[in-house]
């Protein structure tokens, strides 16, 4: 992850501002909706609490009964006997004052109860509005709270499914760019394989190119060396020859003079001067032929040693193609004979490793005979003379 990062820098800082932002705007939508949802539950416990009392029927009588009988009644006078004078007038009878009050305590706690029964009736419909509008205001206030809630939850959720999503985009970011990273390593990878097998191909071509250059040069002031040696050698036998036909012309010539000045001293016995003529005549005969036969014989022995140096020549120039084709594998040094068959314009059929001496591994002779086969065309033969289709030469590495 560090590694991620430190190759990424500018992901990682886009990444941590992403999340800064997101988590900054869930503080700031949860707590406005925390602050509303206390306000909601403090006016709930601010509101009004009615205290409604409940009075009974019967202790209103009660209450009544008792008032009448705290009334004060009207005082009656008491009767004396009177002394004896004339005969008394008997008092006048006492008004009746009790039944009025009655009617006016009556009236008057009829009256009571019935402004307690309207105050009853006007409190308990009060009661009842009230808490008729307290249960709405609670219902509304839970209904709000299961709202704000409800919505919050949702808020929450979607908010964390996108954060969620957020964060799996950036997961989904950051394995595209490692892909994308591993994908461009790989073709950088290969770009460059690419490069370097171009480049060792161009090289490995240029060293080929080089080597059948300094092969082409080599074989051409090969070639020019053995013409010119073939010249010098055919000049040399030519004048060679001369000076041979020369000499001999010269002692045959004095032969010769010498003969006939002695046929001219012994003219007087013509029988053996014609028979030392007839002799001479055979001797140089014989001598012509015998000189013929050392003419051919040395033309032909100076032929065989031109031939004979072609050969070596050209035999060591294809030991030279085949030691700079080898290619050295191990220690080993072992100087070996092998046999080749190849055509006349120098392309090897045939190449097997007779014998070497010391010690020499299956692979030092394949590694020899894959030279050879690596160095084909070989160098031609510069005469048909010189040419071998199948040849033995030895491979010394240097």
């Amino acid at each position: 992850m560090w590694a991620f990062m430190g190759r990424h820098p500018w992901a990682t800082v886009l990444a941590v501002i992403v999340h800064v932002g997101v988590f900054a705007f869930l503080i700031y939508d949860y707590i406005p909706e925390v602050i509303r949802t206390n306000e909601v539950l403090a006016e709930i416990s601010n509101a009004d609490i009615v205290r409604a009392q409940v009075y009974d029927a019967r202790e209103v009588q009660e209450q009544v009964r008792q008032l009448h009988l705290d009334q004060p009644k009207p005082e009656v006078p008491k009767l004396t006997k009177p002394e004896p004078l004339p005969e008394p007038v008997p008092p006048a009878p006492a008004v009746p004052v009790v039944p009025e009050v009655d009617k006016a305590a009556e009236a008057a706690a009829a009256q009571e109860q019935k402004q307690a029964q309207e105050q009853k009736k006007v409190e308990e419909q009060k009661k009842q509005e009230l808490q008729k509008a307290e249960e709405q205001k609670q219902k509304e206030a839970e209904r709000k709270a299961e709202e704000h809630k409800q919505a919050l939850e949702k808020k929450q959720a979607e908010e964390a499914k996108k954060v969620e999503e957020q964060k799996r985009a950036l997961e989904l970011e950051k394995q595209k760019l490692e892909d994308d990273k591993k994908k461009a390593e790989e073709f950088k990878k290969q770009q460059q394989d690419a490069e370097k097998k171009k480049a060792e191909e161009v090289k490995k071509q240029e060293l080929l190119k080089q080597q059948q250059d300094e092969e082409k040069r080599k074989s051409d002031e090969t070639k020019k060396k053995l013409d010119e040696q073939k010249r010098n050698d055919e000049e040399k036998k030519k004048q060679d020859a001369l000076k041979k036909l020369e000499d001999d012309k010269k002692k045959a010539e004095a032969d010769l003079k010498r003969k006939l000045e002695q046929e001219s001293k012994e003219m007087a016995d013509s029988e053996r001067k014609a028979r030392e003529v007839k002799e001479n005549a055979a001797r140089e005969a014989a001598l012509k032929k015998a000189l013929q036969a050392e003419r051919d014989a040395e033309a032909r022995s100076a032929n065989v040693a031109m031939v004979q140096r072609e050969t070596s020549t050209w035999v060591s120039a294809i030991g030279e193609k085949v030691r700079r084709a080898w290619t050295r594998e191990s220690n080993e040094a072992a100087t070996c004979d092998v046999y080749m068959r190849q055509t006349r314009e120098g392309e090897v059929k045939e190449v097997r490793v007779k014998g070497c001496q010391g010690d020499a591994s299956d692979a030092y002779k394949r590694s020899v005979e894959l030279a050879v086969r690596r160095a084909s065309p070989l160098p031609k033969a510069p005469s048909d003379e010189v040419f071998r289709s199948e040849i033995v030469f030895i491979f010394k590495p240097q």
